[in-house]
């Protein structure tokens, strides 16, 4: 786990990527009705649904250092998942009512719309070199934030996942809930190997072929459920069944790390992604400025008080 991307001493922190990324998806037209036929569903609301091929377009709007983040981090992109499918249902609703139609909602799309080709275009006209920053600047930038690099306390953890999807029977709901007390019976009184039952009974593929593990998390990214289940487990201990809006999990603790100051190596990608942004809004500033400066921007006051007036 790396921590939060530190706040610079003496730099003012830019949301340049941040505003594209909400513009870019804003104006997507939405995955409502798209023929899934050749297009795996990812996720679904209704008749709202976010297809594999609307997950790339994600990707690909987020830029490259951001996806390599969530190619990394599987967590990264489906909190973006969730955040453009909550996007997707309200849109579907303002769309019903006509909403887009309006006249000064179509003028502030519009202005999202050139903000996003904007930043994009000056992203391109100042882009940093892959090798920015060296090691040198990432140990100096280091050294003068790290009381500020704190890492939460972290859990490595195995979990054995029982899922319950959406619009679940209640039949289907208390069967996956007596599945959960069986299995957890299994590991405290059976003393069943964790990894194994795993590998054999958790609904999340993609962990149970390494026997469950999840790798380390940071408390502050589990949702309240799995904190309060967690707080006070040691190294080697099992959970209770605990239940959550996917399902019902089964953790194991493999081990427990107190929050503190971050390594230098714990923290070396989020100091270059600071690094490289703070950077990259320098460079832009600058390309802005030249080009005022040859040619400023003149605007007639008078008449635009006039307008103002009427």
């Amino acid at each position: 786990m790396v921590p939060e991307t530190p706040r610079f001493t003496g730099s003012t922190r830019s949301v340049v990527l941040a505003s594209a990324v909400a513009a870019a998806l804003l104006l997507w037209p939405g995955a409502s009705r798209a023929d899934t036929a050749a297009d795996p569903v990812i996720a679904q609301r209704g008749t709202v649904i976010l297809t594999a091929k609307d997950v790339e377009q994600l990707l690909a709007a987020v830029g490259p250092e951001l996806r390599a983040q969530m190619k990394k981090d599987p967590r990264l992109l489906l909190q973006r998942v969730r955040e453009r499918m909550l996007q997707l249902i309200l849109l579907d609703q303002a769309r019903a009512a006509k909403w887009d139609e309006r006249p000064e909602v179509a003028y502030r799309a519009q202005v999202a719309k050139d903000g996003a080709i904007v930043e994009s275009w000056v992203e391109s006209k100042v882009a940093l070199p892959p090798d920015y920053p060296d090691e040198e600047a990432i140990v100096k930038a280091y050294a003068a934030n790290k009381s500020k690099l704190m890492l939460p306390r972290q859990y490595h953890l195995a979990q054995i996942m029982i899922a319950v999807p959406q619009g679940s029977s209640a039949a289907t709901a208390a069967g996956a809930e007596k599945r959960a007390a069986d299995l957890h019976r299994q590991l405290v009184d059976g003393h069943k190997d964790f990894a194994a039952l795993a590998r054999l009974n958790s609904d999340d593929k993609q962990t149970a072929e390494n026997g469950g593990d999840l790798s380390w998390l940071g408390e502050n990214v589990l949702v309240p459920e799995l904190r309060q289940a967690l707080s006070g487990l040691t190294n080697g201990a099992i959970s209770q069944p605990v239940h959550t809006a996917d399902g019902w999990h089964i953790f194991k603790v493999l081990g427990v790390k107190p929050a503190g100051v971050a390594t230098l190596q714990e923290a070396h990608d989020a100091l270059v992604r600071a690094l490289r942004q703070e950077r990259s809004v320098e460079l832009q500033r600058q390309y802005v400025g030249k080009m005022l400066q040859q040619e400023p921007i003149r605007v007639d006051q008078v008449e635009l008080w006039k307008e103002t007036a009427k």
